[in-house]
């Protein structure tokens, strides 16, 4: 026997007034007593395995008036968006699960799996929020713009009373271009190691005008009680030198000499020599008197040998003068040789790539990290290649 169904045909009108169409109807429909609360739709199933007739079935669907509003278009932006995030999650779990498969013969739960991809895609955001902004200089240097998130920046604070003019000053902003170490400051290093300096001129009144810098923290507190004052004994230099990249000291002017900073604001190495340099590979250069020499971290001389002159640390060696001659000393205080001869130069440039560029009376030579003579003549009074070398300073 054939089956039979009951249609029913709601025009958009019926639907309208039932409360299906606007916010508007819907209020009118909730306010009477005779609206229903539900809407009941009759349609026919499959019957169940089994069963001879088909059966007629009722499903009741609830839609109330407030179930029905439209979303505006803010809304189905955010929906698409967050659809489209899920969608790369559960792509990218699928595909994870499927390597795994293949190499494993088991699947691991989706949602762990998913979790798993949210997790490590929510550090990588972090990651690129927070790491410092970098920029490549000729291919060759990197430049941080952001040292400890931080980086100076110099602003327009107020007006001078006295004539009108602008006053700027130093202070310190993160990566969101917030200034986070107010504009104090009339001049500042870029933060290493969690510490910088600032530089701070302070009126004490009567014409008495202090000019000196401290160590700050990246919150803009201060470091140790000490001040470092300018002194005209150092003509346009400050009084304070930079941090070292691996040993955390820094060159200090104190009291008319020159000692180190450790990054708590203490006084690591005393105050005692005529100049000071950045430590560089574990050692620093210092004057004393009218001779130079390297210390390590603990204020300890490296050789015990007082040069005429001496240059920084690099690519291994430090380039050194005794008697008007040029030598090259390693980190452990040995002078390098070749059959046992010190090597000596007229003039010698740093160590640049494992080589270094030589002269002897008008000849130039390049030798290597071991002593050898790569390029080695009586006749070459120019070299092509002596142009990469720094002879800035013969």
């Amino acid at each position: 026997m054939p089956r039979k169904r009951k249609q029913y045909d709601i025009d958009r009108s019926e639907k309208e007034t039932n409360g299906f169409a606007s916010e508007s109807a819907a209020e009118d429909i909730t306010a009477s007593d005779d609206a229903p609360a539900v809407v009941e739709t009759e349609t026919a199933v499959v019957p169940e395995e089994g069963q001879g007739e088909p059966v007629d079935t009722v499903i009741r669907i609830g839609e109330t008036a407030a179930e029905s509003k439209k979303l505006n278009g803010f809304d189905r932006f955010w929906i698409k968006v967050w659809s489209v995030i899920v969608s790369a999650i559960g792509a990218i779990a699928g595909g994870i699960n499927f390597v795994i498969f293949k190499i494993f013969k088991k699947r691991l739960p989706d949602r762990y799996v998913k979790a798993f991809v949210a997790i490590v895609i929510v550090i990588l955001l972090i990651l690129l929020v927070t790491a410092p902004f970098k920029i490549t200089v000729n291919d060759v240097e990197q430049l941080n713009i952001y040292n400890d998130g931080l980086t100076p920046v110099y602003m327009r604070v107020a007006d001078s009373a006295d004539n009108g003019y602008p006053i700027y000053k130093w202070g310190y902003a993160d990566s969101r271009g917030r200034v986070v170490i107010a504009c104090i400051y009339d001049d500042v290093t870029e933060f290493k190691h969690g510490v910088a300096f600032v530089n701070y001129v302070e009126d004490k009144g009567d014409g008495v005008v202090e000019n000196y810098w401290y160590l700050i923290d990246t919150s803009g507190n201060r470091r140790g009680s000490l001040n470092f004052f300018y002194s005209t004994e150092l003509g346009a230099s400050d009084p304070v030198g930079e941090f070292g990249d691996d040993d955390r000291l820094a060159p200090v002017y104190v009291g008319g000499k020159y000692g180190y900073i450790n990054t708590r604001g203490e006084m690591a190495i005393n105050a005692a020599y005529d100049e000071a340099g950045v430590f560089i590979d574990g050692y620093a250069r210092v004057r004393l008197g009218s001779t130079e020499y390297f210390i390590n971290t603990k204020g300890e001389d490296l050789t015990g040998t007082r040069f005429e002159e001496v240059r920084d640390f690099c690519g291994g060696y430090a380039a050194v003068k005794q008697n008007d001659l040029w030598m090259f000393l390693d980190r452990k205080g040995d002078i390098l040789s070749s059959n046992n001869a010190p090597l000596v130069f007229d003039k010698v440039t740093d160590f640049t790539n494992g080589y270094a560029l030589v002269r002897n009376g008008t000849t130039l030579s390049i030798i290597d990290a071991d002593g050898h003579y790569v390029i080695s003549g009586n006749t070459f009074n120019d070299l092509k290649v002596a142009e990469y070398f720094d002879t800035s300073w013969w």
